[in-house]
């Protein structure tokens, strides 16, 4: 397969050279949900993961994680955790190749996510060891803007005046693409958001491509700017017939993992836009091989990025400063204010673009004492055979 620039990029320093390093210890946080910081939806709970290096380099990854899953995708990093600390290198290409042996006959989303955090903890520490922002070791340029799109998301009971309400601030706050989902108690055409603002449309799923393609009809006087999710993204088939039928750019991809299934969704001309979440799909890597599969047939990568706007946003705006075919990268405007209770931001927003700094690594740093204080859950695994050291 022909490599993309970034990729081909990330290949040079092979290995990342930067000597022998051995990895001490290997923690994970699940902080409990909370209500969002201006209260219009509620913060899901959070996994993060830091490693620690016996020099004291550490480096923070932080897995996707849906509702009653989390401490098993937290076991599922900590056995990873104990099987990289046998490799000679923990660069990301070792670590890469040891959760393809293991996901070989058990690749679902749970591993794909724990896979996923520990590589990007990997890479934090491949970045700080060398003194360099991710995206520039990704060939990418941490100086570029990063063209966003806000999240407008509640499960809860919001009528649509409170729904028009939230949106307009968000366009006050300058952001020119905004993601509704109008199965939750939410109506697409209601939203009273402006000519100028790109209005991304997210059925979240819906059960059957008819009732699919009646709510693309009812938001035609919108003009959206996508259709994400219609129906269940495994029906590649089916997203490619409500695509053609509906004439609306399709999106999908954000609970999914595996090349296979992307590949599939190419082959089938299922969508203008592929949306794998950063702490899922499988690790950095996996993400940037799927880019290049994307480019080839003229198809945008949008990353999504559901998680605690601190590690995981971080790494994902990295990725996109690095990638030819992005499109507009994922903010949670709700969730801001939960992660600044806990972290140094890696990047800030102004108007409908995100900036990274020049930290290495991915650049984002969380005060342990406080997470502690948010998490309902903490497990360390000491990855020194001398566990006297840890």
């Amino acid at each position: 397969m022909q490599l993309n620039s970034a990729l081909a990029s990330v290949k040079i320093p092979t290995g990342l050279n930067f000597g022998p390093v051995a990895l001490l210890r290997l923690e994970t946080w699940i902080t409990a949900p909370e209500m969002g910081g201006d209260e219009w939806g509620h913060v899901k709970p959070c996994l993060f993961v830091r490693l620690t290096t016996k020099d004291g380099i550490y480096g923070w990854g932080e897995a996707f994680v849906l509702p009653y899953r989390k401490k098993a995708v937290a076991e599922i990093i900590h056995a990873l955790g104990r099987s990289a600390n046998k490799l000679k290198s923990i660069s990301p290409w070792a670590f890469l190749d040891l959760a393809k042996q293991a996901a070989a006959h058990h690749l679902r989303l749970k591993f794909s996510a724990a896979s996923s955090a520990l590589k990007m903890a990997l890479w934090d520490i491949s970045g700080k060891l060398l003194n360099a922002p991710l995206c520039d070791l990704l060939g990418g340029d941490h100086n570029r803007a990063i063209p966003i799109h806000g999240n407008i998301r509640s499960a809860t009971q919001w009528g649509v005046a409170s729904f028009e309400t939230r949106a307009t601030d968000l366009v006050a706050q300058e952001y020119r693409a905004i993601r509704i989902h109008p199965m939750l108690n939410h109506a697409a055409q209601d939203a009273a958001i402006g000519d100028d603002i790109a209005l991304l449309v997210d059925l979240d799923a819906q059960g059957n491509a008819d009732a699919a393609i009646q709510i693309a009809q009812a938001i035609k006087p919108a003009h959206a700017y996508w259709f994400e999710e219609p129906i269940d993204g495994n029906d590649s088939q089916a997203l490619a017939q409500i695509r053609k039928d509906t004439g609306l750019r399709g999106v999908t991809g954000e609970k999914h993992c595996g090349l296979a299934h992307f590949r599939a969704v190419l082959a089938a001309g299922a969508a203008d836009i592929l949306n794998p979440d950063i702490a899922a799909v499988g690790g950095i890597l996996d993400l940037l091989e799927l880019v290049e599969l994307a480019k080839q047939q003229g198809v945008q990568i949008s990353p999504h990025c559901s998680s605690s706007m601190t590690v995981a946003a971080a790494a994902m705006l990295h990725v996109c400063a690095s990638i030819p075919n992005a499109e507009l990268a994922e903010i949670y405007p709700a969730y801001i204010p939960y992660g600044e209770k806990f972290a140094l931001k890696a990047f800030h927003l102004e108007g409908e673009y995100a900036h990274l700094s020049y930290k290495p690594g991915i650049g984002v740093d969380l005060n342990v004492s406080a997470l502690h204080t948010l998490s309902e859950h903490h497990q360390s695994t000491c990855l020194s055979l001398a566990e006297a050291t840890c």
